[in-house]
């Protein structure tokens, strides 16, 4: 039992502190790229070769992509919110039914154990008592 509790405490530390912090800096990288990959597609076209612009195929695919991956990151932001409210009520659930279990296993088992072996000994006594005498 203090193993499932332990485990639910790795996802429970997974969810509302590692994810948070890996996808906040994720957001704030795809920020980053985006800056990065505008200046890229702004550069190219500001750029003429032989009085012609440049497609700029590379660098809009860049931009997009970076867009993409920002929208991404940000709604794994929201995703993980969710999942930390969901796993919240899921924990506590969780938590009833092992006190459950646990008061089970302290209290309830242990008082049958004794409740049977003082009935085995009653039995045992009963056992041993001499057959009733019988008229005849």
């Amino acid at each position: 039992m203090e193993i499932m509790a332990m485990e639910m405490q790795k996802v429970d530390a997974w969810i509302q502190q590692e994810r948070p912090q890996y996808w906040t800096r994720e957001v704030r990288r795809g920020f980053d790229k985006i800056a990065e990959t505008r200046v890229a597609l702004n550069r190219c076209e500001m750029r003429t070769v032989a009085g012609q612009r440049s497609a700029c195929i590379e660098e809009k695919q860049a931009f997009a992509a970076a867009k993409r991956r920002l929208e991404l990151c940000q709604e794994q932001i929201k995703n993980v919110r969710r999942w930390a409210m969901k796993l919240g009520h899921e924990e506590n659930e969780f938590r009833g039914r092992l006190s459950g279990l646990r008061r089970c296993v302290e209290s309830d088992l242990p008082k049958a154990i004794a409740l049977l072996e003082q009935t085995a000994t009653v039995l045992e006594a009963y056992a041993e008592l001499p057959p009733p005498e019988t008229e005849g």
